[in-house]
């Protein structure tokens, strides 16, 4: 599954990013990487963007960007 198959609240742990180099420097930049626990905290309106949270930081990632996070939901 990816982050966009997550529900507002939920969590779950990255299992693989499938992104380009570019993105993927600016993913880690943002402490987005492999085995990391997120939180989706929400989906805007249109479900463009989605606001996440980790290590007590919050990032918003693109919908696309989202899409290509594959996670294991915690329960």
């Amino acid at each position: 599954m990816t982050i966009n198959a997550l529900k507002d609240g939920e969590c779950g742990i990255i299992k693989h990013i499938r992104v380009n180099e570019q993105l993927l420097d600016r993913l880690f930049s943002f402490g987005i990487v492999k085995a990391k626990q997120i939180k989706k905290l929400k989906s805007s309106p249109g479900g463009s963007t989605i606001l996440l949270e980790l290590d007590r930081n919050c990032v918003m990632l693109r919908s696309e960007e989202a899409e290509s996070i594959e996670v294991e939901r915690v329960k």
